[in-house]
């Protein structure tokens, strides 16, 4: 895995340090990423399957599409 910083605004850095309170994600790299991908596949850049599939390496927080989506309703 590569390492970027990223220099945020401080209303971006609040909404990564949210989704992590709200117990979303378990880290700001986390909340980072899945913005990435749904961001992507919004522009349909890729497609989140093949963004997912080529990050799946990575351990992250085991989540369904369906509790995601159950989350973000907060």
């Amino acid at each position: 895995m590569s390492s970027t910083a990223i220099k945020l605004e401080r209303a971006e850095e609040d909404a990564l340090n949210k989704m992590v309170k709200k117990g979303l994600f378990a880290n700001k790299d986390e909340a980072a990423r899945a913005t990435i991908v749904k961001y992507a596949s919004d522009l349909g850049i890729l497609s989140p399957a093949v963004m997912w599939n080529k990050i799946s390496r990575h351990k992250r927080r085991k989540v369904t599409p369906e509790q995601l989506k159950k989350d973000l309703k907060i």
